[in-house]
């Protein structure tokens, strides 16, 4: 879900969730190459976009996109994009903030 959230902002936006992926080591290679490769592969890749995720798995994700991205000319629209994201327990605004 996060990944079709970032499809309205540049593709920048998916190249760090893409390393954020790969970082955190919920893929074993990049989805681009995971998409292109064999079904084995292409099987890691869906079991990893149809993964649920908790709360701080999510902000996670979040973090590691808004450190990539500060600055960048889209990146308030970014933040109004993931307010979607329904985070209670977690101050999500004060930690993109800081």
């Amino acid at each position: 879900m996060i990944e079709e959230t970032l499809t309205a902002l540049d593709s920048e936006y998916r190249e760090a969730l893409a390393h954020c992926l790969m970082d955190k080591k919920y893929v074993s290679d990049s989805p681009l190459a995971l998409s292109m490769g064999t079904e084995k592969q292409q099987e890691e890749l869906e079991r990893v976009y149809n993964k649920s995720l908790n709360p701080n798995e999510v902000k996670e994700i979040i973090d590691y996109i808004s450190e990539e991205m500060k600055g960048d000319f889209q990146y308030s629209q970014f933040k109004s994009l993931i307010s979607i994201y329904d985070l209670k327990e977690i101050d999500l605004e004060e930690e993109i903030e800081k």
